[in-house]
């Protein structure tokens, strides 16, 4: 069952939370998976062709959902958009279902604003969904974040990249408890990336071989290739850092929540009864930390010893 699946699962059984921080970009695919929400939240009262329900939502004309982003000359979400988003979840349903408001670029609101927030998200009205969407939720108040359950858009559609379930069975170990431990999980993870960067190698030299590439001079191709291996070493990074997440999600939101690996449950159920709140916190620093090092001119070993997975 895959996190919309669980979402439906969890308006048909009527235990969906009503605060969500979503983290993915505000105009990407943030913005799409709370589409997909809504879509999974209000299919059960809609009535006519699915199509038109979207249709409806995506062009922002459905009337029981509000969106807010930043609009102002600054790109902050200011007062008056929060305070009339408030109102309208505290009115009556137009269509007899629910009423959700989604912030795009959530992080945005400053304390003042998230204040004005805070009480809707503590004492909220019946049948009210608020999500917070935003690509660095980590900059959301402290508050604002802990009313919330985090719920990770999916980076792209289709199947999952061929080096995940490698990585997963790397994660289910744990993160390492002593420095000998540490040492040969590094080992291992830069066989696994050495592994993951040869196949593509091996797709980038199938895609150059199909046009004009031959003649593409080498230090150029040698950069193309450099970039590929950094977006894939970010994914990675992204996929380990959801792993943690999902962790702590079970740890704190319990066993209903909704996870980026629902068919890893065990394994991380087994991982958040042994890893306290603070150690995880800095599993996850220790991802972002990673994936931004590999932007820079680091070397991947160098980088890769001070990983932690």
């Amino acid at each position: 069952m895959n996190l919309l699946d669980q979402i439906s699962t969890l308006v048909a059984e009527d235990r969906l939370a009503h605060g969500y921080v979503v983290r993915g970009d505000p105009m990407g695919e943030g913005k799409a998976f709370a589409v997909e929400v809504m879509v999974r939240l209000f299919e059960g009262t809609a009535k006519g062709d699915p199509a038109k329900l979207r249709h409806r939502i995506e062009t922002r004309v459905h009337p029981d959902v509000l969106w807010v982003e930043p609009a102002s000359k600054l790109r902050q979400i200011v007062v008056k958009d929060v305070e009339g988003a408030l109102k309208r979840v505290h009115e009556k349903s137009f269509e007899g279902g629910w009423k959700a408001v989604v912030f795009l670029g959530a992080e945005r609101m400053n304390a003042s604003v998230g204040n004005k927030l805070l009480k809707s998200l503590e004492e909220p009205p019946p049948k009210t969904l608020i999500l917070l969407v935003s690509g660095v939720p980590e900059q959301l108040l402290t508050t604002l974040r802990s009313r919330c359950q985090l719920l990770i858009a999916p980076s792209e559609s289709g199947p999952p990249p061929e080096w995940e379930a490698d990585l997963l069975d790397l994660l289910r170990m744990g993160p390492p408890r002593n420095l000998l431990e540490r040492l040969q999980r590094a080992a291992r993870f830069r066989d696994f990336l050495q592994f993951a960067t040869a196949n593509l190698e091996e797709e980038t030299e199938d895609e150059e071989g199909e046009g004009e590439s031959e003649e593409v001079d080498e230090a150029v191709a040698n950069a193309r290739e450099a970039a590929a291996k950094k977006v894939l070493y970010r994914k990675v990074m992204e996929a380990v850092e959801a792993w943690y997440r999902d962790v702590l999600v079970l740890k704190t939101a319990g066993e209903q929540a909704p996870l980026r690996y629902p068919s890893a449950r065990d394994d991380l159920r087994q991982q958040s009864e042994n890893l306290q709140i603070p150690h995880l916190l800095k599993l996850l620093d220790n991802c972002r930390d990673i994936a931004a090092r590999f932007d820079t001119n680091v070397p991947v070993h160098v980088v890769l010893d001070s990983a932690v997975i």
